[in-house]
């Protein structure tokens, strides 16, 4: 089977799958939800080089073992290609990081293509891409700093975004092919200017656009204030204007300038907090953080 024939196949899946489900279409996608809606039993473990394993009902299943060593991200897209075995009746399956979602190939059988493009389709439907450009501020995606901050809006890795963004037609595949040899780590160096930040952990770029929007972050992001005139206001519990471990040892000319339009997510963060920010003209800007949960355990994260 091609990968044309697998995305074909899979985008009516994943469609199918949102409407039995029903997940949204047109924004972050909680796939863990949908793993709950589905009926799949989902177990977190730390697993080394395992990505995850989906079991299905021959063998005592429908359930899913999911490598919590993984970042929010990659675990999400995991669970989004388990999601795609169960989906598209496809039998036991175990996922390695050969099979990761930066190194795609030929040689894999016809249930892997399905259930990576579904994942893809599932996590990324068109309405969903759309809002997040939206969200960036941004009508089509003309960088790699673009699709980075998609990305974020999305929850989904860099590399699949940039591939899906060809499916959607919303990119070509010279910039595909010249965008994919950008790294993650090299976006966010590029993003917060040198600012610290932990090798798992994202940098979010707040717009006017993003205005009232629900953003969803791990303890360590940075968040990065790109409103005209704005500072962010006194910072809720959850919220630190320096970065976590030794952002207090900063150079002062480091962080001073740009201490009101920088913070960064905490340990301390609990359920859903708004962030706000005033402009010079007193316009108000607010967006609302939702700090991802533990993994670690079985079906605690479905709600």
């Amino acid at each position: 089977m091609s990968w044309n024939d697998a995305h074909g196949a899979a985008m009516i899946a994943a469609a199918q799958a949102h409407a039995a489900l029903g997940t949204a279409s047109g924004e972050y996608v909680d796939v863990f939800a949908a793993m709950g809606s589905a009926g799949v039993e989902v177990v977190g473990r730390a697993l080394g080089g395992l990505l995850g394993l989906y079991v299905d009902r021959s063998a005592g299943g429908p359930a899913c073992l999911l490598n919590t060593g993984l970042e929010e991200v990659a675990m999400r897209h995991t669970v989004a290609h388990e999601l795609g075995h169960h989906r598209m009746g496809h039998g036991t399956s175990i996922d390695h990081e050969e099979q990761s979602s930066g190194r795609w190939g030929e040689g894999w059988p016809q249930h892997e293509k399905e259930a990576e493009a579904f994942a893809s389709w599932f996590l990324m439907p068109r309405p969903a891409a759309r809002a997040a450009l939206a969200q960036c501020g941004l009508r089509r995606p003309e960088s790699p700093v673009d699709v980075y901050r998609m990305a974020r809006w999305l929850g989904t890795p860099y590399a699949t975004t940039v591939r899906h963004l060809v499916r959607l037609k919303m990119i070509d595949r010279s910039a595909e092919a010249m965008w994919l040899k950008h790294s993650p780590a090299s976006l966010k160096a590029d993003l917060t200017s040198g600012l610290p930040l932990g090798p798992h952990a994202h940098a979010h770029v707040l717009t006017a656009a993003a205005h009232d929007a629900l953003l969803h972050v791990a303890a360590g992001d940075c968040l990065l204030l790109d409103v005209p005139s704005a500072v962010f206001d006194p910072l809720p519990c959850g919220l630190m204007p320096v970065p976590p471990g030794d952002g207090s040892q900063l150079p002062l000319p480091d962080l001073v300038p740009r201490q009101r339009a920088v913070a960064w997510v905490d340990e301390d963060m609990a359920g859903d907090t708004r962030v706000t920010a005033t402009t010079h003209a007193a316009d108000v800007f607010r967006v609302t953080l939702r700090r991802t949960p533990g993994r670690e355990g079985s079906d605690a994260f479905w709600a």
